[in-house]
């Protein structure tokens, strides 16, 4: 239950064994416990599993769109229920997993604002500021996953750090819960520095807050705000479009130009797999998860493999093209791979769904790969927020009437990706801007079937029927499956009729 897990949570930040209340005035009494307190607030960012169930992002916004097929054959029990509308039920682990996940990471924030602002003995000025602002960009993170996938949902505000608080709450409407994440996105925006000046790489900044806001406001219709915030971004005049694309995804570029947020992973600091229940997790598994088995000393699991329709709706003069997917013939640069009869990768993959790519996003040269301390945890960073996602975004709320100059920041996603002046670039219209945003952002993990839904919302139907067909999926129902239902233990746990079910199951 979501209420549980934020008094768990609390108690997970230092370790501490389970008591009936904390007491931050002595559990944390320097400046350093205070900043462990907000890095446990990012930790769930890295979790891919919680309570044995995997919890990729992937899932819920590839996989249940048009983008991906969870796997290559049909071994991965939770990736295939995520392949059909069907099985999306409230008694799914997974679904319960992942609403565990991001309600642990909003409790995990509560506290360290709380414990941040209460805190008496700084010696660093402006730290307390510092670390409430982060920790409120986290929270207005983590509960915009939670709107856009279930709609309203309980909103807590205040950390559960005693059994004699208010446990159990209704849930708020989607308006309440985007108006507490604007106010939480704009407080860090007034307080967080600029890309250049952050507490430390990979940590909060100005733009990160302005760029997620943007989304937010789009997800609203608020397209002036949403034109205003994202200029805010542009203006700040650190952020630039990597000229080559695929060093948005190399380990060598991490943290680029382009990067407004990603998650920043570790190889070597735990020697347990991304699928142990304590939440260890410092690496990532997602090339482990994305990329064709091979041999023992490559062994990976086939799965988040790209739609044909997907690969298909690239142009081959785009340039994105070779650096999402793994294509027939393609060069990978890597003696290992060529050894092993993968570079050039084959014209035939052998998968039993009949396609022959895969998700070049997550990579992994042979070579990479053994030099990691742990195959399970790639050290190679996700990108959350992009500066071309922002662009797009501008384009976007500009041609909904938002004002600005939208036909300029579009220009510059089709520059990079086709060069300037080639005919294959869509026009700037509203489908080709959406068009750009599947191109731009495919199989990334945080946008694409929520962006189908805002748009069915948007357009009255229409867009995600006819996205999901065109694929063969025939079992998607609106209005049931626009949102995931809520956890079914979660409403079994809650005092009867409070936590109201989404509509349809």
């Amino acid at each position: 239950m979501a209420a549980v897990v934020l008094f768990a949570s609390c108690a997970e930040i230092d370790d501490l064994e389970p008591v009936t209340e904390i007491n931050a005035d002595t559990a944390f009494n320097t400046e350093d416990d205070v900043i462990a307190s907000l890095n446990a607030a990012y930790d769930p960012l890295q979790w891919q599993a919680v309570g044995g169930q995997q919890t990729f992002p992937l899932l819920s916004q590839g996989v249940r769109a048009d983008d991906l097929h969870s796997q290559s054959a049909s071994f991965w029990a939770i990736g295939a229920q995520y392949d059909q509308f069907s099985t999306i039920i409230p008694s799914l682990p997974s679904v319960a997993s992942l609403w565990s996940k991001w309600y642990r990471a909003v409790g995990r924030a509560n506290f360290t604002i709380d414990l941040a602002s209460n805190f008496e003995n700084y010696e660093t000025e402006g730290l307390q500021q510092q670390i409430v602002a982060e920790a409120r960009f986290l929270r207005g993170l983590y509960y915009f996953e939670l709107v856009r996938l279930w709609g309203g949902v309980p909103l807590f505000e205040e950390p559960i750090t005693s059994s004699e608080q208010e446990i159990f709450k209704p849930r708020s409407t989607a308006a309440e819960v985007y108006a507490f994440i604007e106010a939480d996105l704009q407080a860090a925006a007034s307080v967080l520095s600029q890309r250049g000046s952050e507490r430390v790489q990979g940590s909060a900044t100005s733009g990160a807050a302005l760029g997620l806001l943007t989304k937010v406001f789009l997800y609203q219709e608020k397209w002036s705000d949403a034109v205003a915030s994202a200029e805010q971004v542009i203006n700040q005049g650190v952020y630039s479009l990597e000229e080559d694309f695929r060093n948005n995804f190399l380990q060598t570029t991490e943290f680029g130009p382009e990067s407004l947020f990603e998650i920043n992973y570790q190889d070597g600091l735990f020697a347990g797999g991304f699928n142990n229940t304590n939440q260890q997790q410092e690496g990532s598994g997602m090339w482990r998860w994305s990329f064709p088995f091979l041999s023992g000393t490559y062994p990976s699991f086939n799965n988040f493999i790209p739609r044909q329709d997907l690969v298909d709706f690239f142009d081959d003069s785009d340039q994105r093209k070779e650096a999402t997917f793994l294509l027939p013939g393609q060069v990978l640069n890597s003696p290992g791979l060529a050894a092993l009869g993968f570079d050039p990768t084959p014209d035939n993959f052998g998968y039993a769904i009949g396609v022959n790519t895969g998700s070049k996003k997550y990579f992994l040269t042979f070579e990479e790969v053994q030099e990691l301390l742990n195959v399970e945890g790639s050290p190679l960073n996700e990108k959350i927020l992009r500066y071309a996602d922002v662009l797009l975004m501008h384009a976007e709320a500009s041609l909904m009437g938002g004002g600005g100059n939208g036909q300029a920041s579009f220009q510059q996603v089709i520059d990079r990706a086709y060069g300037p002046g080639n005919p294959a670039a869509p026009s700037y219209t509203i489908q080709g801007v959406r068009d750009e945003r599947r191109r731009e952002l495919a199989t990334e993990g945080w946008n694409r079937f929520t962006d189908l839904v805002r748009w069915e919302i948007l357009d009255g139907g229409d867009v995600i029927g006819p996205a999901l067909q065109a694929i063969g999926k025939t079992d998607f129902s609106a209005p049931r499956d626009l949102l995931l239902p809520i956890p079914q233990q979660e409403i079994d746990t809650y005092p009867d009729g409070m936590l109201e079910q989404n509509p349809g199951y």
